[in-house]
């Protein structure tokens, strides 16, 4: 993830509101409300975030209490906590990070936007067989 961000709220900003910005967003400070980059968005140790977090790509080291939505990746320091539901392609969590809420993977980035996707299931019916491997108690050797 890129290092430099276009916005940058500081350690010490307080910040109730939404932040909208079509580049990267840095947060060291604390933020009541949606964050929301088509770039990047990077919660630093020092952040405190309330509210829906959404972006291309996300990278989380502080705490977040609210969904946090990453069309392209998510990534989670052993520092960082995440209460609330993730959306993301790809996921990547370090030792030591934290998560309490719902996690949902998708390849389609319509349905991680929200946007409505129909599927069609189909009602064929295989024949599965039963392989014995490495969890089969009943195997001998």
């Amino acid at each position: 993830m890129e290092n430099q961000a276009d916005t940058v709220i500081g350690v010490d900003v307080n910040v109730k509101g939404n932040l909208n910005n079509k580049g990267s967003i840095q947060v060291n400070g604390t933020v009541e409300g949606e964050i929301k980059s088509d770039e990047n968005i990077t919660v630093g140790e020092t952040a405190f975030v309330t509210g829906p977090v959404i972006a291309k790509n996300i990278l989380i080291s502080g705490k977040v209490e609210g969904t946090v939505t990453a069309n392209e990746k998510l990534e989670v320091d052993p520092t960082g906590t995440i209460t609330g539901d993730i959306k993301t392609k790809t996921l990547i969590f370090r030792e030591g990070a934290n998560f309490n809420g719902t996690c949902a993977m998708t390849e389609d980035k319509k349905a991680i936007s929200g946007e409505k996707v129909e599927a069609t299931i189909s009602e064929e019916k295989k024949d599965v067989t039963q392989k014995s491997g490495f969890w089969d108690k009943n195997k001998k050797n």
